[in-house]
């Protein structure tokens, strides 16, 4: 119920209904001991979706497509920001895009979950910057992927504040953004960059939105966690078919502990797929 005091509370014997939906739109899993996340990340949607409880807005998901995507981006955490596990950048420049240009002249990436868009724009700066830094003759393109669509729409508008902007160098900041006109210290992806990235709705576990995917570098990183052994084992399935031969897959360096017939580690958190697949 709505106390005229707070918010709509969340009762533990509740949790089970909200779990089924999450699993099943994303394959999220929560179980009671994620009372006050839910709590906390729900209560505002609850009054938002006019739902006077939880028991109705656990009704109101059983029929609204479109609410259950938004429970769904309530309860995505989206933590990125640029350059996040540098060495892994460092390595795509001094070993990663070395060798795929070596084949191609037409270079992937693929942000396979790419929240408000930074991981993906470093990977695209990296590489323009190694291709301006070696005079080599190739392009590089971008795809983010997400299955929440607040994200997404920040990640393609390109814009980010100044503590966003902490960690990235000087050099990359006057080669790669625009800042605003009123310099109050926000800055924008320079067109170039924008014109070479595309962002669309992606949902891992169903696959829905990913089918024409084809990366030489995917970045899957502090996803895998929030799911279980037959769901993690799903996503990277359809992670690795989205990677052409030769490729590589990169993430996060908590995410270990699995395998797949056609990837082989070259470093820990990196991946190569097998050429011949």
């Amino acid at each position: 119920m709505v106390d005229q005091n707070g918010p709509p509370q969340l009762r533990v014997d509740q949790i089970p209904a909200l779990a089924a939906v999450a699993f099943a739109e994303a394959g999220l899993r929560f179980n009671e001991e994620k009372l006050y996340f839910l709590q906390a990340r729900l209560e505002q949607r609850v009054m938002d979706s006019r739902a006077d409880s939880f028991r109705s807005y656990i009704s109101l998901l059983e029929r609204d497509a479109e609410e259950r995507q938004r429970f769904v981006e309530s309860l995505t955490v989206h933590t990125t920001s640029f350059f996040r596990e540098d060495a892994q950048y460092n390595w795509l420049r001094d070993f990663g895009l070395p060798e795929l240009t070596q084949h191609k002249s037409d270079i992937v990436l693929w942000s396979a979950a790419c929240s408000t868009g930074q991981e993906g724009w470093t990977g695209l700066m990296v590489a323009e910057a190694y291709r301006t830094e070696t005079g080599q003759n190739f392009t590089c393109r971008l795809i983010g992927t997400d299955i929440s669509t607040a994200v997404l729409a920040q990640a393609a508008r390109a814009v980010y504040c100044q503590q966003d902007m902490d960690s990235v160098a000087t050099s990359y900041r006057n080669t790669f953004f625009l800042q605003a006109r009123n310099r109050d210290g926000r800055c924008r992806i320079i067109p170039e960059l924008r014109g070479r990235a595309e962002w669309q709705r992606g949902n891992l576990v169903s696959g829905m939105g990913l089918s024409g995917v084809k990366a030489d570098v995917a970045f899957l990183r502090n996803v895998l966690i929030y799911f279980n052994s037959e769901t993690k084992t799903k996503v990277i399935n359809r992670v690795v078919d989205g990677i052409r031969p030769g490729g590589f897959l990169l993430t996060g360096h908590s995410e270990t502990g699995f395998k797949h017939p056609d990837l082989t580690a070259v470093q820990p958190s990196i991946y190569q797929k097998a050429r011949g697949t």
